[in-house]
C-alpha cells in the first residue's frame, strides 16, 4: 500500500538548474472539491499556481507578482476524477512549463517571471498524496521537506483552512485501474473540434482501462450517443443520454438489435445540460472470483468486467459487461453534441 504525506506539504530546492521535473503522485479525495500545486519562488511568489477545481470542472493556473494574483488561464477540461488516481508531471523550462497528466499532456504555462528563481514545491487540497519527487539531469534537487509557507490563494483561500483527507465510513472497495506506463503504446488524445459522428478504434481502451470524452450538447439537444462496438456491429455497451426523457439509458445489443428488457435507467435524471461543457469518464473494472472445491484448491477465474462512469468527476452509474470486452474494437459517438475530445489514458 502506499504511503500517504501528510497535507500541506512543502519541499525547497536549492540551486535549481532547468530543465527539471516535478513529479507528484496521488489519489482525488471522493469528495473533493480542489487542490493546488504552487512552484514558489525563493521571495515567495507564485511562478505557477496549479488549481484543478471539480467543483467548476477546470483547472486554474495563474501567478502572484508583488503578492498580487495576476490573470487567470482556464483552458481544457478538469483531467483529474475524484477518487480516482494520478500522475501529474510539471517540466519546467527556461520560459515554459509543460503539464501533463497521466502521460498525456494537459497544458502549457508561459514564464511570467525568472523560473530559474525556484525555490519550493507546495501541495494541498483534497487529494492523498502518495509521492513528490523534484529532479534535474545531474540528480534530485531537494533540500529540505516540511509545511506550506507560500502566500495563500486569495479571498476564498484566506477564508477556509486545509480541506482535511475524506474518508467516507462506508467506502465500497473498487479495484484501482492500472496506470498506463511508457512502455505501452499509447495514442495521442483526439483534439477538437471532431467531427460528429465520430468512430475510432479503441484497441488502447483494454491496456489503459479507462477512456474520456469532453464535448458540449448543443441547445436543443433531444440525444447523444457513445457506443462501445465489436468489430461486427455488436454494441458492448451503449450509453444514451436522453434530454427529452430526463434519464440516461444503458443497453447492449444482440444480434444489432436493443432489447427493452435490458434497457438501464437507473440514476438522477440526465446530468448533461444544453450548451454546458461536460467531461464524461469510463472506467472498466474486473472482478476475480476464487472456488475451493471438495479438499483441493481450483482456482477458476471469472472475470467480470463493468464499466464505471463518471460526469464531471462524479460517479453517475455502473454497467455489467454482458459480452466479452476482448471482442472491443470501435467507439462510436453520434447525436446533439460539439465533440471537444477523446482520450484514451
Amino acid at each position: 500500500m502506499l504511503s500517504e504525506i501528510p497535507l500541506p506539504h512543502q519541499k525547497e530546492i536549492v540551486d535549481p538548474r532547468l530543465p527539471c521535473k516535478i513529479q507528484i503522485v496521488g489519489r482525488a479525495n471522493d469528495v473533493a472539491k480542489r487542490f493546488e500545486v504552487n512552484l514558489l519562488s525563493q521571495t515567495g511568489e507564485h511562478l505557477l499556481h496549479f488549481n484543478p477545481r471539480f467543483d467548476e470542472h477546470c483547472v486554474v493556473r495563474s501567478s502572484t507578482k508583488d503578492g498580487q494574483w495576476q490573470a487567470e488561464e482556464r483552458g481544457g477540461a478538469n483531467p483529474f476524477v475524484a477518487g480516482q488516481p494520478f500522475s501529474l508531471d510539471l517540466l519546467v523550462e527556461q520560459g515554459l512549463i509543460v503539464c501533463s497528466v497521466n502521460g498525456f499532456q494537459f497544458c502549457e504555462f508561459a514564464a511570467r517571471d525568472d523560473f530559474s528563481q525556484l525555490g519550493a514545491v507546495s501541495v494541498g487540497g483534497d487529494i492523498q498524496l502518495n509521492s513528490l519527487e523534484v529532479s534535474t539531469a545531474e540528480g534530485p534537487a531537494i533540500a529540505h521537506e516540511g509545511g506550506d509557507k507560500g502566500p495563500r490563494e486569495a479571498d476564498e483561500e484566506n477564508a477556509q483552512e486545509q480541506s482535511p483527507i475524506v474518508t467516507p465510513a462506508h467506502q465500497e472497495p473498487q479495484p484501482v485501474p492500472a496506470e498506463p506506463t511508457p512502455q505501452q503504446p499509447q495514442p495521442p488524445p483526439a483534439q477538437g473540434p471532431l467531427s460528429v459522428p465520430y468512430q475510432a478504434p479503441l484497441h488502447a481502451l483494454l491496456q489503459t482501462n479507462r477512456m474520456r470524452v469532453v464535448g458540449v450538447p448543443r441547445p436543443g439537444a433531444q440525444r447523444f450517443t457513445v457506443n462501445f462496438k465489436t468489430h461486427d456491429g455488436e454494441t458492448l455497451f451503449h450509453f444514451n443520454a436522453r434530454f427529452d426523457q430526463n434519464c440516461v439509458v444503458r443497453n447492449a445489443s444482440v444480434n444489432r438489435q436493443y432489447a427493452p428488457e435490458g434497457e438501464e435507467r437507473e440514476g438522477a435524471g440526465c446530468p448533461f445540460k444544453p450548451g454546458v461543457t461536460f467531461a464524461l469518464d469510463f472506467l472498466i473494472h474486473g472482478n476475480v472470483i476464487r472456488v475451493n472445491k471438495m479438499h483441493e484448491c481450483i482456482c477458476l477465474l471469472f472475470f467480470f468486467f463493468a464499466f464505471q462512469c463518471f460526469v464531471d468527476g462524479i460517479e453517475f452509474c455502473r454497467f455489467q459487461l454482458r459480452g466479452n470486452l476482448n471482442e472491443v474494437a470501435v467507439l462510436d459517438i453520434h447525436g446533439d453534441l460539439a465533440l471537444n475530445q477523446v482520450l484514451i489514458a
